[in-house]
């Protein structure tokens, strides 16, 4: 992860009045070499200077102060991308497609759904791992990062945005939360920024399309450099299917390309070098899925179907007997 994360997290603690420098003791880290713009740190750093400064502040809400001081300006290109955006909604969908180049760990997603005052956009916010007890300090960090980059980006408060958390409320709920960009929920199923979509049209007071093309570009070359050599296109292309949403239809290869960086025709070049193609490993990945799911008796077939994005219980059926040369019953029947 950039440094410069590690650095605002001692900074947030010192200003509490507590030992920043506890943080990154015996991690071969100190401040002098987290000034460093271009530095990384290794998560494993991250997560150990984190984990201590959470059981060194207590319950006080370390997630909200952190997300607090995150300006928009130190997420490097990523942030330069976002200011420079046509519309907040293009500047959540660059957060959330670069995301891991500064959140590894979690991943950003978008749905639509009707409310009592209109559409509302819900920003979903899930971990990749498991968090253990940094995930209240993640989850509060990220959502209430997004809400005051959005806030930043208008130059106006974010009216009708909601962040929803889970878990129980914490002690500070009826403290801290008064002073976020949007109101806090606690008890939710997922975690989640609400705002009603019209907000998603509003221009940043920086917009300018020289500016975002140039961020962009900046954010695909660090992509490239961080992850092209670590990991074959085909293990990323799983890897992406294993994150995919529950309910979604199997992205296209477009969808595909665009979320991993690679133009299409960049993406179907570089799996036929690896001697695969992407219907092979799409339908591979949803054969083995469909499977894994068949062999828990409780799920009916239609809900099967619905987990792995088809909307018609029969094209589900059509494409395991394809897999197979079974339907999805038959398949059951025999096990």
């Amino acid at each position: 992860m950039p440094a410069i994360y590690l650095l605002l997290l001692c900074d947030v603690v010192r200003r509490w009045g507590l030992d920043d420098q506890a943080l990154i003791e015996g991690l071969g880290v100190d401040r002098a070499s987290l000034l460093d713009g271009q530095r990384r740190v290794s998560l494993q750093i991250c997560h150990t200077a984190a984990c201590r400064a959470v059981a060194l502040a207590g319950d006080r809400g370390l997630g909200l102060a952190y997300a607090r001081a995150l300006n928009v300006t130190l997420h490097g290109s990523v942030g330069m991308m976002a200011l420079s955006s046509p519309s907040i909604g293009a500047a959540l969908d660059a957060a959330a497609r670069y995301v891991t180049l500064r959140a590894p760990f979690l991943a950003v997603s978008q749905s639509r759904e009707s409310g009592r005052d209109g559409e509302v956009a819900v920003i979903h916010v899930r971990s990749l791992w498991d968090l253990g007890e940094l995930d209240r300090f993640i989850m509060e960090s990220m959502l209430v990062g997004l809400a005051h980059m959005a806030q930043q980006l208008l130059g106006a408060p974010l009216l009708g945005g909601q962040i929803w958390l889970t878990g129980e409320p914490p002690d500070y709920a009826d403290t801290l939360t008064r002073e976020m960009p949007v109101p806090l929920h606690y008890g939710s199923e997922s975690c989640q920024l609400r705002v009603p979509a019209v907000l998603l049209a509003a221009a940043p007071r920086l917009a300018d399309p020289t500016v975002a093309a140039l961020a962009q570009e900046q954010c695909e070359l660090e992509f490239r450099q961080l992850f092209a050599s670590v990991q074959s296109v085909a293990e990323r292309l799983r890897q992406l299917l294993a994150n995919w949403p529950e309910g979604e239809p199997i992205p296209s290869l477009e969808t595909t390309a665009e979320r991993l960086h690679l133009s299409s025709r960049t993406l179907k070049r570089r799996l036929q070098e690896e001697g695969m193609n992407y219907r092979d490993i799409t339908d591979g990945w949803l054969c083995e899925r469909a499977c894994a799911l068949l062999e828990e008796p409780r799920l009916a077939v239609s809900e099967i179907a619905w987990r792995l994005g088809y909307n018609d219980v029969s094209n589900f059926s059509r494409a395991f007997r394809r897999w197979t040369g079974q339907t999805p019953r038959q398949w059951r029947g025999v096990r």
